[in-house]
């Protein structure tokens, strides 16, 4: 007899927090994760653009807003009590809330020479900092609950060398680390723990602001592109990150824990010589 194949990725009776997801990916995450049939709760500074995302939610599923900020302690408390009280408990947590006003400042990060010890501490604290506080306040009611999943959105500048962001390329090292130790220490109580590497993802920041990768835009990243086969990969849109989020989040990966998973469309696995590695070509009746 064949075993009935399951309806993928459902988060039926799941309860999410999305801390960062009233714009660009953390609201792609939202949007799938409602579709999925969780429950949302998403977070962030600005009520009266986390209040219109969660109204456009409702269209998709069941989808909430509460006001936080995720590096300060109390506020994160009170986010996760009212998720639980509000629910019943916690089933999901992506932490995704990064820096993102910070990085397009461009006068708080740079080369480690030049930032300031209250900037550095500044991004640290909303890359790595707000992942930490978010996951240990939550871990109290998935642990109760028997088991949960942890998503953290992490970037490709823990992976390649991106000078000018050495703060946030240190958090998001950092958040590596964090993911595989709270997945290694915690996976005896039920709580999986992963991380996306989140390459050049087109979103909308406002303000006409471009698509990021970890601080940057696709035209700071072809620069030095000499021809296509230097060229990184074109971006990517805030539902491949949310795809991957869901499937992290979802009981089919019952079995992953502890990984990163780069979606970045290749640009990890750039050739180091590309003036010595063509790629393949087809013949010209073939390439239309």
């Amino acid at each position: 007899m064949t075993a009935a194949v399951p309806a993928p990725f459902r988060l039926d009776g799941q309860v999410a927090l999305v801390t960062g997801g009233s714009k660009g990916i953390g609201l792609a995450i939202c949007r799938a994760m409602c579709a999925a049939g969780a429950a949302v709760v998403l977070c962030g500074r600005d009520a009266e653009r986390g209040e219109a995302a969660a109204e456009q939610l409702a269209d998709v599923g069941e989808a909430g807003f509460f006001r936080a900020d995720v590096t300060v302690e109390e506020d994160v408390t009170a986010l996760v009590e009212h998720v639980v009280s509000r629910y019943g408990g916690l089933s999901v947590l992506v932490n995704n809330a990064g820096p993102t006003d910070l990085l397009h400042s461009r006068d708080v990060d740079g080369p480690a020479g030049r930032i300031e010890p209250g900037n550095w501490d500044r991004v640290l604290r909303t890359t790595l900092t707000s992942a930490f506080l978010l996951t240990r306040t939550a871990l109290e009611p998935m642990v109760a609950a028997g088991g949960g999943a942890i998503v953290n959105i992490s970037s490709i500048a823990a992976h390649l060398a991106m000078p000018g962001f050495d703060a946030y390329s240190a958090g998001k090292g950092g958040l590596e680390s964090f993911t595989r130790s709270v997945a290694w220490g915690y996976a005896h109580l039920g709580v999986r723990c992963n991380a996306i590497r989140v390459g050049s993802i087109q979103t909308d920041h406002g303000g006409g602001k471009d698509a990021m990768v970890g601080g940057l835009t696709p035209t700071d990243l072809r620069r030095d592109a000499q021809d296509r086969r230097a060229a990184p990969p074109a971006p990517g849109r805030p539902e491949d990150v949310a795809y991957a989020a869901l499937y992290l989040a979802s009981p089919q990966a019952r079995y992953v824990t502890g990984a990163v998973l780069p979606v970045d469309g290749g640009l990890s696995c750039r050739s180091l010589m590309p003036w010595q590695t063509p790629l393949p070509e087809y013949p010209a009746e073939r390439a239309g």
